[in-house]
């Protein structure tokens, strides 16, 4: 049997005003969505265990039947292995390029800058600090990775920017051992970043500029048992985010590059389920992995969210879904990977929910797929890091 996973960032999320009090998933327009659901099981998952902190990489963890407590090692430890370097003896930082004005951090993404636009500015910022060792990782453009040359056992706290929208950042600064040079490179970021020509060509445009590159989830890549040897399955990751793409090497996955697919709010949903629909001929498990819809939460936009979501139902879930019905021997997941709240603007630890359709997953309700009716599932994991052995079971 073949096998096929739908990963949605930060899907689930609270009833917005803007969308009449509903969430952005019973706002959308998912027909394929609410049929993968009627004709399978439904139900919620908590992907994020109590005292972790609720992010993707946490929830990554959870959904490919990593223990999070056991593995997660910073935010970092995923990202870091999608770099073009090894982290070795220095430690690594995630990044992200964002928009601060008045001391407070008002877009953690920068307006969704592109890497050509992170590069120049990364490459201007490395050539200032001058420090044999440090190295960036642009990925996404807004956000990547910065492997710093200093201790591995010296991990700095440093809160993400996503905690931090809309707050003064001053006193959320790296602090304690190790937080010299990485509070150094963002205050340098600040001094380069604010007169660069990229800076000034987006303000032109009316485009938020990249004001600060904020260091945040250090860590390493942790150790992770190989995929194969525990499941039995050839298995690959169809993603642009580098914290799955990384997980995705870490656990010894091929990792596919789809031309067009960003990570962002202008990726290529089409492209992206094309190349699923093509790999699942060659492999036993495919991942795809889609991060738009916690971003638009984290840009407090719910319409831009439903929006997405609409356009990852006709464009992914519809072809998949019916490729999925057409053969018969495979079986299809979507999963909102975490709870991610567009009013608050914050990632939560709450649970998510699942529908799950295929060989051996007779319906159960009959509802269409959202926060509220998953409630009522037959699927109800306490441990996130059950669900892919449900899923794979025979």
């Amino acid at each position: 049997m073949k096998s096929l996973m739908i990963l949605a960032a930060g899907a689930a999320d609270d009833p917005a005003p803007s969308l009449d009090g509903r969430t952005p998933l019973e706002a959308a327009r998912t027909p394929a969505l609410d049929e993968l659901a009627r004709s399978g099981k439904t139900g919620l998952v908590r992907a994020i265990p109590g005292g972790l902190p609720p992010s993707e990489e946490v929830a990554l963890l959870s959904a490919f039947a990593c223990d999070p407590v056991a593995h997660f090692a910073g935010e970092a430890g995923l990202a870091a292995a999608d770099a073009p370097f090894a982290v070795g003896d220095g430690l690594a930082f995630c990044h992200s390029l964002v928009t601060e004005a008045s001391g407070r951090i008002e877009d953690h993404a920068a307006g969704q800058i592109g890497p050509r636009e992170a590069e120049q500015l990364l490459d201007a910022l490395g050539a200032a600090l001058g420090r044999p060792g440090l190295q960036f990782h642009v990925a996404r453009g807004f956000s990547g990775v910065t492997r710093l040359p200093q201790s591995g056992w010296e991990r700095p706290r440093c809160l993400p920017p996503q905690d931090l929208l809309g707050k003064p950042y001053a006193r959320a600064l790296p602090e304690g051992e190790g937080s010299e040079l990485p509070r150094k490179v963002i205050a340098l970021s600040q001094e380069i970043f604010r007169e660069h020509e990229v800076n000034r060509v987006r303000a032109d445009l009316g485009e938020n500029p990249a004001t600060l590159l904020w260091l945040w989830g250090p860590g390493n890549p942790p150790a992770l048992p190989s995929f194969e040897s525990v499941h039995k399955r050839r298995a690959i990751m169809v993603a642009a985010a580098e914290c799955a793409r990384g997980l995705g090497r870490l656990l010894g996955m091929r990792v596919a590059d789809v031309p067009g697919a960003t990570g962002g709010f202008r990726t290529d949903y089409a492209a992206k389920a094309a190349a699923a629909a093509r790999l699942v001929e060659e492999f036993d498990l495919v991942a795809l992995h889609v991060a738009a819809p916690a971003e638009a939460a984290l840009a407090g936009d719910a319409e831009r969210k439903a929006a997405i979501l609409s356009d990852m139902d006709a464009l992914i879930v519809a072809p998949l879904f019916d490729l999925a019905a057409r053969r018969g021997d495979l079986r299809i997941m979507f999963l909102c990977t975490h709870h991610c709240s567009s009013a608050l603007r914050a990632r939560t630890s709450r649970e998510s929910p699942v529908a799950v359709f295929g060989p051996g997953m007779d319906p159960f309700r009959r509802a269409s797929f959202s926060e509220a009716n998953a409630a009522g599932g037959e699927i109800d994991l306490r441990q996130g890091s059950s669900l892919l052995s449900y899923f794979l079971r025979d």
